[in-house]
């Protein structure tokens, strides 16, 4: 047997580096997908909810196509993006009302309130069904990203 084919494990920096990497673009699409969903439930008056059961297989799908889903936490990792995804679009959603409320501008209606007053009117605006449907995208993103070759491990 010649040994000179067969890989050497890659470096414990190199698997960290291309963890952290991977986590990043996992972060980057995520918030992504949150505002396109944001966006688009704003323009078709549509909650954010129902658009996110559209919008995290897509996700699921770029994800592990390129390469940032492997392992045995890439279901957890696509739940965390699913549910970082939904959390990000009800915020501007929720932005987007206090604009509406208050005749400010987008940016202007973020620094009127802060983090808090957005996350209140989030928490007003959510239902348990919305809850659940977002909590439902998450089990199919962690359903998409599981594992099926043990190569990958």
């Amino acid at each position: 047997m010649n040994d000179a084919f067969i890989p050497a494990p890659a470096p414990a920096t190199a698997r960290a580096v291309r963890g952290v990497l991977s986590m990043l673009a996992v972060l980057m699409c995520a918030l992504a997908l949150g505002a396109v969903v944001g966006l688009v439930s704003l323009l078709v008056d549509i909650r954010a909810c129902w658009l996110m059961l559209i919008g995290v297989p897509l996700l699921a799908w770029v994800l592990r196509a390129s390469g940032s889903l492997r392992g045995r936490f890439a279901p957890v990792a696509a739940a965390a993006a699913a549910l970082l995804a939904s959390a990000y679009a009800e915020c501007l959603d929720a932005i987007a009302r206090v604009a509406a409320v208050t005749g400010a501008s987008f940016a202007e209606s973020w620094h009127l309130g802060g983090a808090a007053l957005m996350f209140q009117i989030t928490e007003l605006g959510l239902s348990p069904f919305n809850l659940l449907i977002y909590a439902a995208a998450a089990l199919l993103a962690a359903w998409m990203a599981r594992t099926r070759n043990p190569e990958l491990r």
